[in-house]
């Protein structure tokens, strides 16, 4: 059988994820360009494949029409809004994903956003890079309240590592876990009283048609003033055209996105009032080296335990 594998960073750590494929007799076909594929050449190599791996490259409708014997797609990571899941699950294509394999590195991303602007660490660097001597005053997060928006995995993670910083830790999910709340006290409060009581608000939801600009210009209304937003999900589920604004009017303290629209880049540039109160980082919330070997060995895993007829513990579809 043939295995396409899409992402970039696909056994970069360890050679054990395309050993554990190889053992089992699959072709695979490598992605080595060092770019994400684009849907044309999805389109082209999806055609005579069984499996695919797939990263962030596109699985919408006209790519999976092209797919003739594929069985299973193995998202490595953990969002699956590039995967027309409608599609997969109306032609039998089983979806499946990695969601423990990279919690722990996006929570500790998400801690650092929250050190970084209460100690407001960028500015201090750049300052201190062009010699100033003055004092520059951050808070401690001690006792502070962080509101996580969707208690999965990572936000599970984010709570835990919140809870050992003697943070309050309220959240929000449509799906309660009264055991995991009552064990490290988290509180459950709906969506408005989240956005309203928050420090820290950070974002851990998949984008769909209920999560998309899900904080606009009315939640960044009846935020604290000085509360941060982070955002290391997918970043439809934030206006940034309202985020801009809110930040420019001092609505807002700050935020810290993984992910957003690169033009946001040069919106930022062109607001220098801004340029400290966003950190932005590329997408790498995933990208340890611990979290990118669990999730090739995972993905690939999961493919193999889907051909074998074997139970599969991360289906999505």
């Amino acid at each position: 059988m043939k295995i396409l594998i899409t992402p970039r960073s696909f056994a970069s750590i360890s050679k054990e994820p395309i050993e554990i494929l190889k053992s089992k007799g699959f072709e695979l076909l490598i992605n080595d360009t060092g770019e994400n594929y684009s849907e044309t050449q999805m389109m082209r190599l999806i055609k005579d494949v069984d499996g695919v791996i797939i990263g962030t490259d596109p699985l919408n409708e006209n790519v999976l029409k092209e797919a003739n014997k594929l069985k299973v797609i193995s998202k490595y990571g953990v969002g699956t809004d590039n995967i027309d899941l409608d599609y997969a699950k109306n032609n039998n294509i089983t979806v499946t994903n990695t969601p423990s394999a990279n919690s722990r590195s996006v929570a500790e991303l998400v801690i650092t956003y929250i050190f970084a602007h209460s100690r407001r660490i960028i500015e201090a660097d750049k300052k201190t890079k062009e010699k100033y001597q003055g004092k520059i005053v951050g808070n401690t997060v001690n006792g502070r309240t962080i509101g996580i928006l969707g208690l999965g995995k990572i936000g599970k993670s984010v709570a835990r590592m919140a809870k050992g910083l003697n943070m309050n830790v309220l959240a929000c999910d449509i799906n309660e876990d009264d055991q995991f709340a009552d064990r490290y006290n988290v509180k459950y409060v709906d969506f408005v009283n989240l956005i309203k009581e928050s420090d820290f608000i950070s974002c851990h939801l998949p984008l769909n048609s209920k999560t998309e600009n899900m904080i606009s210009s009315k939640e960044f209304n009846m935020m604290k003033t000085d509360a941060i937003l982070i955002n290391t999900a997918r970043s439809g589920v934030i206006n940034e055209n309202d985020l801009i604004e809110a930040l420019i009017n001092d609505k807002i303290r700050g935020a810290a996105l993984d992910v957003f629209n690169e033009k946001l880049i040069d919106i930022i540039n062109d607001n220098p009032k801004i340029n400290n109160k966003i950190i932005l980082s590329p997408h790498m919330g995933a990208h340890t080296d611990e979290a990118v070997d669990k999730m090739g060995v995972q993905s690939a895993e999961n493919l193999i335990d889907f051909f074998e007829n074997k139970t599969l513990n991360s289906q999505v579809v």
